[in-house]
């Protein structure tokens, strides 16, 4: 059977926490959580003018992007946060606009990460954390995205510093690997110490393996940069989606919760990859706001409110 469709009346993000409530007092005083309990699917970003009349309607000033877009998923990769930290009052910003129960998961400056390449920057981490704190409970992982050119043999101490100087007592992390030097068992233990979450990732780079370090685990599903228009799903994933979702299941019992992320570059719009990832985990999709009967003209936010 066809998973039902969740339409925007009254909000999609808020229909799906209804039915979350729902199932977890259908089961039973053992607590029992499924994967699909504990996984929160959404796209790498929000401000994508090629969503205009697939995702937005038609029309939609770019203000109103972000309402949109949490009106209909609970969660958001923030990926602008890579090229800038985006400041205390920007994410105050964010924190508004997004109904209760959503989550961001912020990437790390690229200054952080590509150009002092993880070496002294405890002052930017505080500055990074002073955006994250104005998230207050929506604030999800703070992913740490690397570049190819670091290495396990020459940047290992590197590595023990920098994690050393997260600050997990008040923020979750993730770290992605792009070199496939760090995966072995050593880094796996100094991430399962520290509960940093080693990114899993489909990308240009490579296939991460699935390895657990974190109560929770962290999906990208990235793909290469070949496509640059992004107005509609033009490549079938199907398939491999279908393996990272038997790896989640495998590895449910031993975690709290999920976040898979798709980037448009992965098969030409995030939202659909969104969709059909769903689909194959017999959930259900979202309607999205331009296919809702919204009229093009119409630039108002309450009939998803």
């Amino acid at each position: 059977m066809r998973p039902t469709r969740l339409q925007p009346s009254g909000g999609l993000a808020a229909v799906e926490r209804h039915l979350f409530i729902v199932e977890r007092c259908m089961l039973g005083a053992s607590g029992h959580m499924s994967l699909k309990d504990k996984l929160r699917v959404g796209c790498s970003g929000w401000g994508y003018d090629d969503w205009l009349g697939g995702f937005y309607p038609p029309n939609t000033p770019k203000s109103d992007y972000l309402k949109l877009y949490s009106r209909v998923f609970d969660v958001v990769e923030v990926d602008s946060s890579f090229y800038r930290n985006p400041g205390p009052a920007v994410t105050k910003d964010w924190y508004k606009a997004t109904p209760s129960g959503f989550r961001f998961a912020m990437k790390m400056p690229r200054r952080i990460t590509h150009e002092k390449k993880l070496k002294d920057v405890a002052e930017n981490l505080g500055w990074f954390y002073a955006s994250a704190k104005e998230l207050r409970e929506k604030c999800g992982p703070l992913v740490a995205q690397l570049p190819p050119s670091i290495k396990f043999d020459a940047d290992w101490k590197v590595m023990q510093d920098f994690l050393r100087a997260l600050d997990g007592e008040h923020y979750a992390h993730a770290i992605e690997f792009r070199h496939k030097s760090w995966f072995r068992e050593d880094v796996y233990k100094l991430l399962r110490d520290r509960n940093v979450a080693m990114v899993w990732t489909e990308n240009q780079y490579l296939r991460s393996p699935a390895a657990v370090t974190a109560d929770s685990i962290y999906l990208r599903m990235v793909g290469d940069r070949e496509l640059t228009e992004f107005k509609e799903t033009q490549r079938d994933k199907s398939a491999e989606m279908r393996e990272w979702y038997k790896e989640l299941d495998g590895a449910s019992d031993s975690i709290k919760g999920a976040l898979v992320f798709f980037n448009n570059h992965y098969a030409g719009f995030g939202p659909g990859s969104v969709n059909e990832f769903r689909r194959l985990a017999g959930m259900m999709e979202y309607e999205f706001p331009a296919k809702a009967g919204v009229p093009s003209s119409q630039r108002s936010l309450g009939e998803f409110r």
